[in-house]
């Protein structure tokens, strides 16, 4: 049941549309949160509070260059979907 609570709390965060938007962008390339910012017309804090989320999930990584931070995908996003998908139906079925 444990499992299924992880998979349960993994796609939550995938289910915030900004979370989303972040990772597409940082599908396409490495960002700052200046950049990130401005493409998605949102605030510093508020950018920065869904990096830490999306950090915390370890599906993105942040890089140090002086006073700013850059984050990219940390993870194969597709693959780690469908092993999240995996995972789930398997569970599913056990129950």
């Amino acid at each position: 049941m444990v499992k299924l609570e992880t998979t349960a709390r993994n796609f939550h965060l995938l289910a915030d549309p900004i979370r989303l938007k972040i990772l597409c962008l940082l599908k396409k390339q490495e960002m700052c949160v200046a950049d990130l910012c401005k493409e998605l017309d949102l605030s510093q804090p508020k950018v920065s509070y869904h990096l830490k989320i999306l950090l915390d999930a370890e599906l993105i990584e942040r890089r140090v260059a002086g006073t700013w931070s850059y984050y990219r995908l940390c993870t194969d996003l597709e693959g780690w979907l469908k092993k999240e998908c995996k995972e789930l139906l398997k569970e599913a079925t056990i129950n």
